[in-house]
């Protein structure tokens, strides 16, 4: 037990398999599927400061690494924060699940997707996290498509897209023994970066190999989807960050950085501009996912701008907001009894469940990037840097915002509109406005003082030495 892979990787997946067993009594599995990442989190937090810890006289050391099958994973103190980010999404997720009608698995496999989550960013080399992110895809399944239901063309998408990614990073593995031994190569240089490329876009839903995502955000139930979604993105971000800090040739690259850009740019615009003609919150959802991915995609282009401390500034709001839209959501999935969500079905909502319908809207507006909420510094620092780029990428960029903004006022008027019912206790639960008002609070909180959100996560990319300043 004194290994920081069996603490932080077996140890959790087992707790998680554990789970499976005491599915038919939910309470209890709830209960222990939120402690479980908590205890996690509150370890690596403990540790981060180093691998050696004195409690009443006697000392605690942890090996670093292990090896498995013949390939090593390694986790060092610098690189707790991460497992303690991923932890802390799981806790999350499960602290409320028991207020939803979700899968019966989802407390066990979401443990262990977060656990195979960590392993991806520690094992080496690094072409078998590939294998292992195929293995998370296979593994959601059930979470996707739960017991009794057939699988849909969402989830038959995101599966064919996942597993075409995986050779596509095996081969640029395959490649990049080539590139160390030959560096000066320009065409395999290239040749390797789009491989890395093409097989992020695949994994991540970039533009234009997309349409999974607004598909499987229709068919799944909210807060599955907004879990599954939100921890894949920020582990394939610090995946991403492995693979830049790990090979000089990739970050070096000049041609990497205006590709990077352009991904960027396409991702906003085409969530924005498609998002104007959807008629499903359930599909919006899924293109406020590829407006993230295009945000992320754009801090990493601007290397010289100190863009890991605005990833800092970035990451735990945009986790926050996910999962307060989410929440919503799932809300109004359960009220409405309702899978779609259609904008038709929202007339007078703010008449008939106002907690649910100020919840709804301020996450839109959080997760747009306005002021007074907690996303809006870190989208304001991306739009001032923008501001030297070419005029064509500020132009996709500003349409992609303004499509998001029309988005927002499709969603309130079709709110806003009068209906015949008010609302009492009875259509929505008068305890709603605790947490509505803490929600909206910390929204309104990491707006006012973003050093909240980016002080926990300070130290969060120390690990990635290469990359910093």
């Amino acid at each position: 037990m004194s290994n920081t892979v069996i603490i932080w990787i077996v140890l959790p997946a087992l707790l998680g398999l554990s789970l499976i067993f005491i599915q038919r009594l939910p309470k209890l599995s709830a209960v222990l599927g939120t402690l479980f990442p908590l205890v996690f989190a509150g370890l690596a937090l403990i540790f981060s400061r180093g691998l050696t810890l004195i409690f009443i006289g006697r000392v605690f050391t942890l090996a670093d690494s292990l090896t498995i099958f013949g390939r090593t994973i390694q986790i060092t103190a610098d690189q707790l924060g991460i497992i303690a980010l991923l932890y802390m999404l799981c806790f999350a997720w499960n602290l409320v699940g028991r207020l939803f009608i979700v899968s019966q698995w989802f407390n066990s496999l979401s443990l262990v997707i977060t656990a195979l989550w960590v392993s991806v960013q520690f094992i080496n080399p690094f072409l078998y996290s590939a294998v292992v992110i195929e293995l998370i895809a296979l593994i959601s399944v059930p979470l996707l498509s739960p017991r009794g239901t057939p699988a849909r063309s969402g989830v038959l998408r995101f599966l064919s897209m996942q597993t075409l990614a995986m050779p596509l990073i095996l081969l640029s593995g395959w490649m990049v023994s080539g590139i160390e031994t030959s560096p000066s190569a320009e065409a395999l240089v290239l040749r390797g970066a789009l491989l890395v490329i093409a097989g992020f876009s695949l994994w991540a839903g970039i533009f234009p190999l997309h349409s999974w995502l607004p598909m499987l955000t229709e068919e799944t139930h909210p807060w599955v989807i907004s879990f599954l979604q939100t921890i894949m993105q920020i582990g394939l971000a610090f995946f991403s960050l492995k693979f830049l800090n790990q090979y000089a040739w990739l970050r070096n690259l000049e041609e990497i950085k205006i590709v990077l850009k352009w991904v960027g740019a396409l991702c906003l615009i085409s969530a924005g501009i498609i998002v104007t003609f959807q008629r499903k919150l359930s599909r919006i959802f899924g293109y406020l996912y590829l407006s993230g991915t295009g945000y992320i995609v754009l801090s990493m282009a601007f290397q010289q701008q100190g863009w890991l401390n605005l990833l800092t500034l970035y990451l735990l709001p945009r986790a926050f907001g996910y999962w307060s839209l989410g929440y919503a959501l799932s809300l109004m999935h359960e009220a409405l009894g309702s899978e779609a969500l259609r904008l038709s079905e929202l007339k007078g909502l703010i008449w008939r469940y106002p907690r649910i319908s100020i919840l709804l809207l301020c996450s839109l507006l959080n997760i747009i990037g306005m002021p007074l909420f907690s996303l809006f510094p870190s989208h304001r620092i991306i739009w001032s840097v923008l501001a030297s780029e070419s005029l064509p990428i500020r132009l996709l960029i500003g349409f992609g915002l303004i499509g998001m903004i029309i988005m927002f006022l499709r969603v309130l008027a079709a709110a806003i509109q009068p209906a015949g019912v008010i609302n009492d206790d009875k259509q929505e639960r008068a305890v709603l406005i605790v947490p509505v008002v803490m929600i909206i609070s910390l929204m309104v909180l990491g707006g006012l003082f973003p050093q909240a959100f980016s002080t926990p996560l300070q130290d969060l990319f120390i690990s990635f030495q290469n990359l910093l300043p």
